[in-house]
């Protein structure tokens, strides 16, 4: 029996979905992912096959990893693993191969909305019996003939591109490799991130956090924004400058901001942006969907039955070059 191994941060329904799914000739357990690095080193010493949510493990258990084929990851990032270090011990590190991308593109498209739609405001007045005052009728927007801007033309980038489409927009993007297929099929405008910062009204960032993307969005790329155009990050915090967008959405020098994920998590509770009207936050869930968790088991286990017949892993993630 080949031994797995699944390092769980998430509910019990994730590892049951999970260890439900187990094909034949594979043996599997579970164990919390808080455990402490020596607990872990107890358990991983003879596992072939490690499973990660979230994706973060420590090299001081990676080394003691002895038998270890592939590090399956459930999670779209990987930013918290060093991927120098696995290469070095000759360990895959694969991704959840898009699993996620589906809720990811419909939780982006839902902040958006919450923002122009004011729906936390109009909500809070239902509830508290103040009919029709959270707005004014001039302070809500449609999504239909707006431009939607794309830092990122990825997986996930283009489902977000085509459920914008639907709503009638123009589609920008700005991403290193050209996407051919959405510039046919969505008549969508690969731009300069600069043409794109200043031409957008809805800007939605779909990265990875690598070297060259940390803080992409910094001040000097909030002040080519229009004032009123808004910013959706459903990627990672440290991909924009956070104090920076802070006081842009402070000064009303940008609209608003749609942000499911900050650069310290959980956010902290003195943290400025949770003081904002014209920010709607989420805590880092936009992938999280019933639909999902299945998808990622399934596309795990075909990962590790690919692996363990001799073949290489899909959607491998790769050191960034030094």
């Amino acid at each position: 029996m080949r031994k797995v191994l699944f390092f769980n941060g998430q509910s019990q329904q994730v590892a049951n979905i999970f260890c439900e799914k187990v094909p034949g000739g594979f043996d599997v357990s579970w164990q919390p992912h808080r455990l402490s690095d020596n607990e872990k080193i107890a358990l991983i010493r003879d596992v072939e096959f490690l499973v990660l949510h979230p994706a973060a493990i420590s090299g001081n258990v990676l080394r003691e990893a002895k038998s270890l084929h592939l590090i399956q990851l459930l999670t779209a990032g990987y930013d918290q693993i060093d991927l120098n270090l696995t290469t070095e011990l000759g360990i895959p590190v694969a991704t959840n191969g898009g699993a996620n991308s589906w809720g990811v593109a419909e939780h982006s498209v839902g902040l958006l909305l919450a923002l122009y739609k004011r729906l936390m405001p109009c909500d809070r007045s239902v509830r508290e019996g103040k009919w029709r005052q959270a707005i004014s009728g001039f302070d809500t927007f449609e999504v239909a003939g707006k431009t939607v801007g794309l830092v990122g033309a990825g997986n996930i980038g283009r489902k977000v591109a085509r459920r914008f489409k639907a709503f009638e927009t123009r589609i920008l993007y700005y991403d290193v490799q050209p996407a051919p297929d959405i510039e046919t099929e969505l008549d969508a405008r690969r731009v300069s991130l600069d043409e794109l910062l200043s031409e957008s009204d809805i800007i939605t960032i779909h990265v990875p956090l690598l070297r060259e993307t940390r803080t992409l969005i910094g001040q000097r790329e909030l002040s080519l924004m229009k004032p009123t155009s808004v910013l959706i990050n459903t990627s990672r915090g440290e991909i924009v400058d956070e104090e920076a967008l802070l006081a842009a959405l402070k000064e009303k020098r940008i609209a608003g901001a749609g942000l499911d994920v900050f650069h310290k998590e959980p956010i902290s509770p003195d943290n400025p942006l949770l003081n904002l009207d014209n920010v709607v936050l989420s805590p880092h869930t936009a992938g999280h969907s019933y639909e999902g968790w299945f998808r990622r088991s399934r596309f795990a286990w075909e990962n590790i039955q690919r692996v363990a017949s001799g073949q290489p892993p899909a959607s491998l993630a790769q050191p960034e070059e030094k």
